[in-house]
């Protein structure tokens, strides 16, 4: 009998959008369309000042003055985070149940604090049992210090980073990945901030996903 396909909700990262996330993970997706569905939610807010607003999106700002993001500055502030949570998860419960996340960059920062909060009991994420990072970090936000401190258990993860990734470092990538009790898979890649063409770790992949599929 064929396995059920996995559900997998991705969030893209800082001035990205659903649909342009979506058009970046094409080739990966097709590398496991038989293995995975994957949906794609929408940030609540949007970026003041770039030519296409509907398509510059943002979880939450780190600089409240200029309405903006930095992965690389600690903040005192968190704009926004709270609406983007409750956007989530009413995304999630109109469309769930997932198996799983995704998240590139700020989407991947996302996908870790979405885990925390779960994790701490603060919020429900049902049948989410693995997370996928690209380019992910821990917030630097004060607001999410209890957030970033929290090990996540229970939950099987899947980290991608690039070695000349000049906005997300490897190592920040690394500190996230060390979040997680159960070992988690990691995929180094010599490119910079994006997702990459995944077919030279397609089998690696593939098993990941086929591992959350028999659990």
């Amino acid at each position: 009998m064929d396995q059920k396909k996995l559900r997998i909700l991705c969030l893209h990262g800082y001035r990205q959008c659903d649909q342009s996330f979506r058009q970046k993970t094409g080739s990966t997706r097709k590398l496991v369309k038989n293995l995975a569905d994957f949906e794609f939610a929408n940030a609540p807010h949007t970026v003041i000042g770039d030519q296409n607003v509907e398509t510059s999106r943002a979880w939450w700002f780190s600089n409240a003055s200029q309405m903006s993001f930095s992965s690389r500055e600690p903040t005192e502030i968190a704009v926004g985070f709270e609406e983007s949570i409750e956007t989530l998860l009413d995304f999630i419960q109109k469309n769930g149940p997932f198996d799983g996340l995704m998240g590139f960059s700020q989407g991947a920062s996302m996908v870790h604090l979405l885990l925390a909060k779960a994790e701490l009991g603060q919020i429900q994420l049902p049948g989410i049992r693995f997370a996928m990072f690209f380019s992910g970090f821990l917030s630097l936000s004060e607001k999410h210090r209890d957030l970033t401190e929290t090990v996540i258990n229970n939950i099987l993860s899947l980290h991608v980073s690039g070695t000349s990734d000049e906005i997300v470092a490897k190592e920040k990538s690394d500190l996230l990945a060390q979040r997680f009790s159960i070992p988690p898979i990691r995929i180094n890649h010599d490119g910079g901030h994006l997702v990459p063409a995944m077919s030279k770790w397609k089998m690696e992949l593939a098993d990941f996903l086929k591992q959350q599929q028999i659990l």
